[in-house]
Formats: C-alpha cells, structure tokens, sequence
C-alpha cells in the first residue's frame, strides 16, 4: 500500500490551534507505523503548504519549520519520499486538470491525481472531498489513534 499526504493535513498536524489538529496528528501516527504503507507527497504539496502555513500564522519561521518537517531536515527525520513534479507528469497534471474541469480541483490537487495514477499509489489522505470518486481518498477524521 501507498498513499499521497496533501496539504492539509500538514498543516493541521502542525498548527497546534487547527481545528482538525486531533484528526491530522492521528492520521500522520498512523502515517509513521506504516499503516498505508509508503507514503508519498510533491513539491507542489510543500510549496502550498509552506504558503499555507505562512498565510494562515503570519510567521515565516513557522512556514519554514512545517517545510523542514516534510522534507526530513535538520531535526526532522526524512519518512515521506517527495514527488517532483517532472515535465511529463507536469503535461499529465494538464490533462487531469482539463479532464476534470468540472471539479473544483486546485492545479496542486490535479498534480497529486497525476501523481497517484502514474505511480500506481493507492490512495491521497486528505480532508478535501473533491479527490472523491476520482481516486481512493483516506479522510484523515475516519483514522483511530
């Protein structure tokens, strides 16, 4: 098994005064057991998570620390393999996005579906529903610690 993390649950795991705090840090528990398996994210996911954070708290530092969290630097130990977005897999977010139009998909959100169908991931942990019938999503809230 395999899954894709998206951005909010980052952000929620992190951000201590999220309201899906709770839901993300048991998601994340379970992430790190390896109950999904391998688990995967892209450099699109960090970049909006990064901006994400700095938006949401005002704080650079803060953005900066959830960045090093998932790319396992510093003291942060590296679990999560990040996707970069290739130039192939940059025209299949294209086609996704086109496909799907009548999605509310984010680009970043299309990049993860192009990203889970070429690599044959099973499944995105996300709170966000626009992935449902469209790839297999895990709600971060249905996960037990």
């Amino acid at each position: 098994m395999s899954v894709v993390i998206d951005t909010g649950v980052f952000f929620a795991q992190y951000d201590t005064d999220a309201a899906r705090h709770e839901s993300a840090s048991n998601a994340m528990r379970a992430v790190f057991e390896g109950r999904f398996g391998r688990p995967y994210t892209s450099d699109y996911v960090v970049d909006e998570a990064i901006t994400l954070t700095r938006k949401r708290t005002g704080s650079h530092d803060d953005a900066w620390t959830l960045g090093q969290r998932i790319l396992g630097r510093g003291a942060y130990p590296e679990r999560i393999e990040l996707t970069t977005i290739t130039p192939d897999l940059f025209e299949k977010t294209l086609e996704v996005f086109e496909t799907y139009a009548d999605h509310s998909l984010s680009f970043t959100d299309a990049s993860t579906i192009a990203i889970v169908e070429t690599n044959d991931i099973d499944a995105v942990l996300s709170f966000d529903d626009d992935f449902d019938g469209l790839v297999d999503r895990i709600d971060p809230r249905t996960i037990s610690s």
